[in-house]
């Protein structure tokens, strides 16, 4: 499955003005070939990609379920079932998706759980689930960073870095049973996504900036989650 997936509208984008000029008559005309072939081929990749105006919102196609939003974040649930092949949408904002069930049973499919991929917006893709078994995502849209000032911020010893740039950060927290986290606060709202142990794997919850984190604890099972903070 490629969930980052892209689309153009032509072979060098929606606004390629290349035209290749006439080749001095020195220059053999082998070579010419290859020069302008290397060229498209470069177009090609650096063009940016678009949305296809045909394609619907992700709110509209039918397994992706926008279940909260609010100034900040947009939450969708997305559960594809066996064989599903989705209908062409759209993601306006830019957003994280977390593997809460791969599809799969084997070794490769399992070490996906917890998986938190980062894909910028204005995009349309269709995406399939090809396996035997459901494939379910929590995905995040960034609408913009709820701001605040925390006291307490989380150590990084607790909070591993999965990613960080000037749209994200996105940290994974991994307690084994019995093990415990003291209370914190996060300068900036966020949301939590468990992947393992706790209420369950695909609970999620937002929490607002400043917001005084309760303790953090494993009980009888291990616990694992991904935290998305918007930037």
């Amino acid at each position: 499955m490629e969930i980052r997936g892209r689309s153009q509208t032509g072979p060098y984008g929606p606004s390629s003005n290349l035209h290749p000029q006439p080749p001095p008559s020195n220059v053999p005309a082998v070579l010419v070939l290859l020069l302008v072939f290397i060229c498209a081929a470069s177009a090609r990749a650096q063009q940016p990609t678009a949305a296809d105006p045909a394609a619907v919102p992700i709110e509209q196609e039918p397994r992706h379920h926008l279940v909260f939003t609010n100034d900040f974040v947009r939450v969708l649930d997305v559960l594809l079932p066996p064989l599903y092949v989705s209908q062409r949408h759209t993601h306006t904002y830019d957003n994280v998706s977390v593997t809460i069930l791969p599809g799969g049973d084997d070794a490769r499919a399992q070490a996906r759980i917890g998986f938190a991929g980062y894909s910028r917006g204005g995009y349309s893709h269709v995406i399939t689930n090809p396996n035997t078994a459901p494939m379910r995502f929590i995905a995040v849209e960034l609408r913009g960073a709820d701001r605040g000032v925390a006291f307490g911020e989380p150590a990084q010893d607790d909070h591993l870095p999965v990613l960080s740039n000037a749209r994200v950060r996105i940290t994974r927290v991994k307690l084994s049973a019995g093990e415990s986290l003291p209370e914190h606060q996060h300068a900036n709202g966020y949301v939590s996504v468990i992947v393992l142990g706790g209420e369950g794997p695909g609970v999620w919850k937002w929490h607002p900036a400043g917001e005084a984190a309760s303790p953090l604890s494993a009980g009888a099972q291990p616990l694992e989650l991904v935290e998305v903070e918007g930037r």
